[in-house]
């Protein structure tokens, strides 16, 4: 059967639910898919036996009317940071990793009781610390429009699967923008949502009070299908049919974002503005004084060492050089230092509020440039040289660190290499972003 591409996770459920297709088929489908691309690396572990057996249930179940929820026979992949029964978790690491409980993580076990198929685990960046998605140890995911160039950190593996069809859509991590950046490197939707909206019971943490899970997926209706899920807020996005149809009202960061990206994007970004403003949506400027949201962002790197500080203590050389110096910096910062940040993710938060005003949600690209070649370290933007790492922490680290909703879908295409804008929305109004990126969405399809 062939499923609309535009409602790839509520259509294959449907079909499931009406027989028109089968758990297997689709489970086989992503299996040929996994050895097809072999070479991107996103997969660090599946059992096909057992995904099937799976999928035969299902299908059972579907066949006697027992349906267990909105993800029935739908397969999909949950980044290598979550627990899953039956499947290891090693986060990218050779380090020892903190005990995990449960041994099922909580938004993984809302999945499975949607009736979702857990397909595979994906790779990712070292315990989720980086924003490129290379990883000595376990190989770079490699990004699916040129495997030359970066999938982006760290939920690499989730963004690029998804990209290729290895399942509907995956669970990530996002702590400073590691599922809205690969998503925008690789094509497809992350949503991040409102800290704490996803539980994070059974994953290993990074900064809990930035860490976020969330959906990746092909479409904005497939990421709020599966946040409903994750959220358990199923009764108020269940009904998908109208979604986004209102033109919404933007406000866009001009002066926070000048010189804070490639002219490519800049351009890019600049005609996607004007096609919203075509379609019916008011877009006005807005004031984001934060400051550097990377910087203030430094200090909860502490909590990272609370996480890890066993591992740090018996085994430091089982992290890669560039990961071990980076959580030895957490040790460096005061605890004055540390209650500041703490302070300062309130206040940004209130500053992301006072900005969007009474629009319904705040624009920017979700990354300064397309996809780098692997072991780019430094890009040049429109204000001169920058380290690839600031220039999308800019971008990216002001959602994470106050803890408000963040979309990223494509808006443009550059060389044949995607870019994502982002959609953020006040804390707590994790359905306003999702309407709102369902509309540019539409407007973007009907080009």
């Amino acid at each position: 059967m062939t499923i609309e591409p535009r409602t790839l996770v509520a259509a294959a459920a449907s079909a499931v639910r009406a027989g028109n297709c089968s758990p297997v088929t689709l489970v086989e489908e992503a299996l040929e898919r996994i050895a097809r691309f072999r070479d991107l690396n996103t997969i660090a572990f599946f059992d096909a036996g057992r995904a099937l057996d799976e999928a035969r249930v299902l299908e059972r179940e579907a066949r006697d009317g027992r349906i267990r929820g909105p993800l029935h026979g739908v397969p999909l992949t949950i980044k290598d940071l979550f627990n899953v029964r039956g499947m290891p978790t090693r986060a990218g690491t050779r380090a020892p990793l903190p005990p995990i409980q449960p041994d099922e993580a909580v938004a993984v076990t809302r999945l499975r009781d949607a009736g979702a198929i857990i397909l595979a685990k994906t790779n990712l960046q070292e315990i989720a610390l980086g924003l490129n998605g290379e990883n000595p140890w376990t190989g770079d995911v490699k990004n699916p429009y040129d495997p030359a160039r970066q999938a982006g950190g760290s939920s690499s593996g989730s963004a690029a699967a998804t990209a290729v069809g290895i399942g509907y859509g995956s669970l990530g991590t996002d702590t400073a923008g590691s599922i809205r950046l690969p998503a925008s490197f690789c094509g497809v939707v992350g949503f991040k949502p409102s800290h704490g909206a996803v539980p994070l019971e059974g994953a290993l943490a990074l900064i809990p009070s930035c860490d976020h899970a969330g959906p990746i997926a092909r479409t904005v209706a497939d990421a709020a299908a599966m946040f409903a899920t994750l959220s358990a807020r199923d009764g108020h996005l269940r009904n998908l049919e109208n979604f986004g149809s209102a033109a919404p009202r933007f406000v866009v960061p001009r002066a926070y974002l000048a010189g804070a990206l490639m002219l490519d994007v800049r351009a890019a970004f600049e005609a996607f503005i004007e096609r919203l403003r075509a379609a019916g949506a008011p877009v006005a400027d807005a004031v984001l004084d934060i400051g550097d949201a990377g910087e203030a962002f430094l200090p909860l790197r502490a909590e990272s060492v609370m996480v890890h500080r066993r591992a740090l203590e018996t085994q430091p050389e089982a992290f890669a050089p560039n990961v071990r110096e980076a959580l030895m910096r957490g040790y460096a910062f005061s605890a004055v230092q540390y209650l500041e940040a703490k302070q300062r993710q309130l206040e940004m938060r209130a500053v992301i509020h006072c900005a969007l005003g009474d629009a319904d949600a705040l624009l920017m690209p979700a990354a300064p440039c397309v996809a780098p070649p692997r072991g780019t370290v430094e890009i040049e933007l429109e204000s001169g040289p920058k380290n690839l790492r600031l220039a999308i922490l800019h971008l990216t680290a002001p959602a994470a660190f106050a803890g408000v909703p963040a979309l990223s879908l494509p808006f443009a295409w550059l060389g044949g290499l995607p870019v994502g804008v982002q959609v953020i929305a006040p804390f707590g109004e994790d359905e306003r972003a999702l309407r709102a990126g369902a509309w540019i969405e539409r407007v973007l399809a009907e080009a």
